[in-house]
């Protein structure tokens, strides 16, 4: 199989121009591409457990709204700061991970993905049920913003995201990310070699997963709410389409991928109530017409293959 190539050279780059859109765009755009940035930093933990490791979740969606919850309860109803209430969720997010990883992890292939879809449904009732807690299907509303305004917890969003992929890609690189893709390429092999195969997987799920909910923690105080629909199906879906999207075999590919995928959701969302079936379109379009995603594109057109 072709080497996973990071892009990581583009990271700062890429966030240097991120960082100009709160002065030259307004509050709408401004929390529209922190959303994408967010979704980004989603997908990209969704394939340290799929470009890396080799093994699909229909799942992530439960460590998205998990941290997007417990920040949310944290700060409306439990008076907590922000920082308590976001390290309080990344507490929460691993433990989930630990649980469902070391239950999903006994089967592979579309087992092991489907059990994953059952947990985060079954997250996903939890939150749809506990009004007293989650507020049911109303959700939670009034989540205090760190720095107040959107352009300036945008900066939140950016400096804590770069932190995030950054030390995720340094992960990645280091003899931990090697065994994630010697399990990956050959799962026999890296048995063979000396790697705890069932091991490695669990610990890639809960990096996968807590890169996850950083996004997701840091997503309720942007919107300053949030609800049952950040844990369904749909969303889990959506993190794979990103993935996909940007393209999986290059380390930011995915980023890329969840910035396209929220203009596409917007402008999508204002031209029909049938959105859904345009990013399926685009979908499809992006496997026939570039297997390896955008980005994956865009590397292999100039020829690029540094990791």
């Amino acid at each position: 199989m072709a080497r996973i190539m990071t892009g990581v050279n583009w990271l700062i780059p890429v966030f240097a121009l991120l960082a100009v859109v709160p002065l030259v765009a307004g509050p709408f755009y401004s929390r529209l591409v922190a959303t994408g940035i967010l979704y980004g930093v989603a997908a990209v933990g969704f394939n340290v457990l799929f470009g890396y490791t080799g093994l699909l979740s229909f799942g992530h969606a439960m460590f998205w709204g998990t941290g997007a919850y417990v920040v949310a309860i944290g700060t409306v109803k439990l008076s907590l700061g922000f920082p308590q209430s976001f390290l309080l969720a990344l507490g929460v997010v691993l433990l989930l991970a630990l649980v469902t990883g070391y239950l999903s992890l006994r089967h592979t292939k579309i087992y092991f993905a489907m059990l994953t879809l059952a947990f985060s449904q079954l997250v996903y009732a939890v939150a749809l049920k506990w009004r007293s807690v989650t507020g049911a299907d109303e959700g939670i509303y009034g989540i205090p913003r760190p720095l107040g305004d959107i352009e300036d917890y945008y900066y939140v969003v950016l400096v804590v995201s770069f932190a995030t992929l950054f030390l995720t890609w340094k992960l990645l690189r280091s003899p931990l990310g090697l065994a994630f893709r010697s399990v990956r390429d050959n799962p026999y092999r890296a048995e063979v070699v000396g790697y705890s195969v069932n091991r490695v997987r669990l610990v890639s799920f809960l990096v996968s997963g807590l890169v996850t909910g950083i996004a997701g923690a840091l997503y309720s105080p942007l919107q300053s709410s949030i609800n049952p629909d950040s844990l369904y199906w749909t969303f889990s879906a959506a993190i794979v389409f990103m993935a996909i999207l940007g393209g999986s075999r290059v380390f930011l590919g995915p980023f890329i991928g969840g910035l396209v995928y929220v203009f596409i959701q917007d402008i999508a969302m204002g031209l029909t109530e049938y959105w859904l079936l345009i990013t399926g379109l685009i979908l499809g379009a992006v496997i026939f017409i570039l297997p390896s995603g955008i980005v994956g594109f865009i590397v292999k057109l100039a020829g690029g293959d540094e990791e």
